[in-house]
């Protein structure tokens, strides 16, 4: 990456913490996806002798390896990891849950507007449910492709970029996964049921930002 363009993605990633920061969310810069997980682990994650966590389904949180650094880690729990493809349908939703209710919550999120809003649109609702309300702390992994300029920005980034690459990872024949654009369909492998604009954290700083100068995740 060349001086200038490394200094205009740092300048936006700059201007998109502190808009974040006025809308009561907790928010910080890392250059690499590494040094976010670190950060993560060494600062946000709750002190004490026992601390429950559970993830939202996203590919950055998964290529961070964080989630193979907390399980080993002694009094963590990790009560739920929204990538175990060993769970029944059963399980996955008595799990899902008991999410709700962890110390810590660590996702992505599909979008970040300019001015420090957080929009993301989800199938069944349980990641946006937990960004919400319920855990503790919310902590989401983002990279520097999910900035957008606004709101109309973001949700054709949710719909149309995250959704249908989910759709194309899961082996859904929706049709975004044929087009790459959002075609509101009505398909039983529809990857958007539920839609959340998070404007504020409230109480502030529950949600925390880690804003990544890299391109990562859908």
């Amino acid at each position: 990456m060349g001086p200038a363009r490394g200094a205009y993605h740092q300048n936006r990633l700059g201007l998109v913490k502190k808009a974040l920061e006025a809308n009561r969310f907790e928010a910080t810069v890392h250059e690499t996806l590494e040094g976010a997980a670190e950060y993560l682990i060494g600062t946000i994650l709750p002190s004490g002798p026992y601390a429950t966590v559970a993830f939202g389904g996203s590919d950055t949180v998964i290529a961070s390896g964080i989630v193979a650094t907390l399980r080993a880690l002694p009094g963590v729990s990790v009560t739920f990891d929204r990538n175990d493809r060993g769970l029944s349908p059963g399980e996955w939703h008595a799990l899902t849950r008991d999410s709700i209710l962890v110390d810590l919550f660590v996702a992505s999120s599909n979008a970040v507007t300019q001015d420090g809003r957080l929009v993301n649109v989800d199938r069944y609702g349980n990641r946006v449910a937990a960004i919400a309300y319920g855990p503790r702390k919310v902590a989401l992994l983002v990279g520097r492709n999910k900035i957008v300029p606004d709101l109309q920005g973001a949700m054709e980034r949710a719909r149309s970029t995250a959704a249908a690459m989910n759709a194309i990872r899961i082996g859904e024949t929706t049709p975004c996964a044929k087009t790459a654009r959002c075609h509101d369909c009505h398909g039983k492998g529809r990857l958007c049921g539920v839609t959340s604009i998070t404007e504020r954290s409230f109480p502030p700083g529950r949600v925390h930002v880690l804003l990544i100068d890299q391109d990562l995740g859908f």
